[in-house]
């Protein structure tokens, strides 16, 4: 079989395989928080709950996995992956409570590690040539289309069976996305010939790099605890707006990738990375100023549109920068350390609500993702 059908084949499986990691994990992330809320839990306690759960092992099961990844083929690594997904929602199932939720943020934080690093390898070494940015926009909408399902599936489980049975719905869907990632293929993978250290990183990718985790460190402590606060508390909503706000953001994302990514494969990468993070940081400055939860919905899409063209953006340009030969490890660094800011967002979030207010998480957002534009011209004049 050609390499170029091969690498088709490949993207495909790697492709339906995230879509049910994705929708697997909805229950976990987006809904939790909720039911932690509903059992008489402040934002503080819940934020130092998943942090705790989230920040045992994430840097160190990351790199561990980076180099376990390299001595076995890409289709065990993904459904590892599968199994640790089905792990943290099977999990809640058996212990719905407080320990429970801890045990099952400590699994997510091997389902996270294993499931970015092995897809985010797989898909590089299957990207054809100049096909970067179209790559990760179709990556993208894939994983958007899978937590846009599984939020329309969660509301409704939640609505009929409870919290339980919906755990235990979404654990099995997670063992779906095995039978396409044992369909993956080794054989567009480049080998290393020898042991090789960590590479040097160019200057311009350690900026990339670190603008990205300080985001999804602000991103993380803005996210689905905070807005089930803000809905609840502020503008006294039910799940069903929680439901509708990440469906409203995940809906966004997936038009305004299909209708912009040709288009925007056209420009410079780090241009229409700063334009996707100034969208960003308008949506932040929207929900700041709302008076209604449907400004907050507005806020959602706007960051939606924002994502759609940040996200495939800064993940071609630093793929462009990475060596065939240093996939794996960089990959492993980047995700364990992604981890690190993932698994603090929660605590930092609950920190910033519980003292100076709901919105205050909201603010810290909109600074961060001025400081990665800041970042992006600098890395605009030297390129």
């Amino acid at each position: 079989m050609k390499k170029e059908i091969l690498m088709k084949q490949n993207l495909k499986n790697i492709f339906l395989g995230s879509f049910f990691i994705t929708f697997s994990g909805v229950m976990l992330t987006l809904f939790l928080p909720l039911y932690l809320k509903e059992k008489g839990l402040t934002i503080l306690e819940i934020g130092a709950l998943l942090t705790v759960g989230l920040a045992l092992g994430g840097f160190i099961f990351s790199v561990f996995y980076s180099k376990f990844l390299m001595k076995t083929k890409l289709k065990i690594g993904l459904n590892l992956s599968s199994l640790f997904a089905f792990l943290q929602s099977f999990v809640i199932f058996i212990f719905l409570s407080s320990f429970g939720a801890l045990i099952s943020n400590f699994v997510n934080v091997f389902t996270n590690a294993s499931s970015s690093i092995s897809q985010d390898v797989a898909i590089q070494h299957n990207v054809p040539k100049n096909k970067h940015r179209l790559i990760s926009s179709l990556y993208l909408v894939i994983g958007s289309l899978g937590l846009l399902s599984g939020i329309i599936v969660a509301y409704f489980i939640l609505k009929n069976i409870g919290f339980r049975y919906g755990f235990l719905t979404f654990a099995i869907v997670a063992l779906l996305s095995m039978y396409f990632y044992s369909k993956v293929h080794d054989k567009t993978r480049f080998r290393l010939k020898k042991k090789t250290k960590l590479p040097k990183i160019t200057f311009n990718l350690k900026l990339v790099l670190f603008s990205e985790l300080i985001y999804w460190f602000a991103l993380s402590s803005s996210s689905s605890l905070v807005v089930t606060f803000l809905v609840t508390d502020l503008f006294k909503g039910s799940s069903f707006w929680i439901a509708g706000l990440f469906a409203g953001l995940h809906f966004s994302i997936v038009i305004t990738t299909i209708l912009t990514y040709k288009y925007f494969d056209k420009f410079n990468l780090v241009k229409t990375s700063i334009i996707g993070m100034f969208i960003i940081l308008l949506s932040a400055l929207l929900v700041i100023f709302s008076k209604s939860i449907y400004f907050v919905l507005v806020a959602m899409i706007l960051e939606g549109i924002g994502a759609a063209i940040w996200v495939p953006s800064k993940s071609a340009f630093y793929w462009k920068l990475i060596k065939p030969e240093n996939r794996e490890k960089i990959s492993g660094y980047l995700f364990g350390w992604r981890g690190m800011t993932n698994a603090l967002g929660p605590l930092m979030g609950g920190f910033l609500a519980f003292y100076f207010g709901i919105l205050a998480p909201f603010y810290f957002k909109m600074i961060i993702a001025f400081l990665v534009i800041l970042i992006y011209f600098y890395v605009l004049r030297k390129t």
